[in-house]
């Protein structure tokens, strides 16, 4: 299979939410900022011979979940809340407000959670990407007023090791 060499920017990304129901209720993140962001990290212990890293060793740690962040411009904080027939809004599906019908994907009892998908379309037609954050929980939402216009910020973390990466 082809690989483009052609750099990916914010203008080749889409990113989509999607919930527990059955059809998933799914929405389109629109005037994101382009800074995605996710971390993939690896535990490891450190066990040393009498304070020596020389004589000693290095062990796999726990698992470590994958912390992500993006933000966006916002229009509207409350749509389908304030009346069913708005469209669902950004703060109302990462919040689940009530009224919107929000389907964890978790386990009943469990953290609620959501689905994060970012596509990623090759300029060049021959190698796009899709990342899935399956168990995606929200650590923070921070909303804040600008000049041009207001913000929303994601901070949270997806319940894997690494999101699941494939080419479409």
């Amino acid at each position: 299979m082809a690989v483009s060499t052609l750099t990916r920017n914010l203008r080749d990304g889409e990113l989509v939410i999607r919930d527990g129901s059955n059809p998933p209720q799914s929405l389109t993140v629109v005037l994101d900022e382009g800074d995605l962001t996710w971390t993939e990290r690896q535990r490891t212990i450190e066990v040393k011979d009498r304070g020596s890293i020389a004589a000693g060793h290095t062990r796999k740690g726990d698992d470590e979940s994958v912390a992500l962040s993006f933000s966006a411009k916002w229009t509207q904080l409350l749509g389908k809340a304030a009346d069913p027939a708005d469209p669902l809004q950004l703060y109302e599906m990462l919040m689940f407000v009530s009224g919107c019908d929000v389907v964890s994907t978790s386990s009943p009892g469990e953290q609620e959670t959501l689905t994060l998908e970012f596509t990623i379309v090759d300029p060049a037609g021959v190698a796009g990407e899709r990342v899935v954050f399956e168990k995606v929980y929200r650590e923070s939402l921070t909303m804040s007023e600008g000049d041009e216009a207001n913000q929303i910020a994601f901070t949270g973390r997806a319940f894997q090791t690494a999101p699941s990466i494939s080419r479409i």
